[in-house]
């Protein structure tokens, strides 16, 4: 059973890349021992002409729609499009935050097996025509959406090897292996 805290906006950004562990002082919550980053580099200006306003809002450029589906067609993947690392251990009484550092919506989504998603678009081009039965475009229990620049944190009480991936973006896989 997992259990959730959520984050809202900035927050840890570039000390947590470096490996410095930044809580705020009216935070009364464990801090995380283990760390997920989504990321994408989407481009804001192709993104957002062609899906509307707000799908990206990364600043700066990034990889242009056109070439983003030519990888995904050519590689069934997206390089920048990844949870990282994409394997993860922690105990039953670790917390791990995960945090969105891309531009784009990701859901972070418990499957049996991986599979594809709920954009049937991405899964053609991606090779993975089969959706992940877990996968559905509203949020649930074992289906988060996380948005850009957001973050939750949870621990995992159940022993075992647990399978993430992203329901958007069905290539993003995590792996995080559970120990008492």
């Amino acid at each position: 059973m997992r259990v959730f805290r959520f984050v809202l906006g900035g927050g840890i950004g570039l000390a947590t890349l470096l490996g410095v562990v930044v809580a705020p002082a009216y935070a009364a919550q464990p801090v995380p021992h283990r760390f997920i980053f989504m990321s994408d580099v989407c481009d804001p200006t192709t993104f957002n002409a062609m899906f509307g306003p707000g799908t990206c809002v990364r600043s700066g450029p990034g990889v242009p729609l056109n070439t983003f589906v030519k990888q995904l067609q050519l590689l069934h993947f997206v390089p920048g499009w990844l949870f990282a690392p994409q394997v993860v251990v922690a105990s039953t009484t670790d917390p791990i935050e995960v945090k969105n550092i891309g531009g784009e919506l990701h859901t972070f989504t418990e499957v049996e097996h991986f599979g594809g998603g709920f954009v049937p678009l991405l899964n053609q081009l991606g090779g993975t025509p089969v959706p992940a039965p877990e996968c559905s475009p509203t949020p649930g229990k074992d289906n988060t959406f996380v948005p850009a620049g957001t973050s939750f944190t949870f621990t995992e009480d159940e022993v075992g090897t647990h399978l993430y991936q992203c329901c958007i973006h069905p290539w993003m896989h995590e792996t995080l292996t559970v120990r008492p």
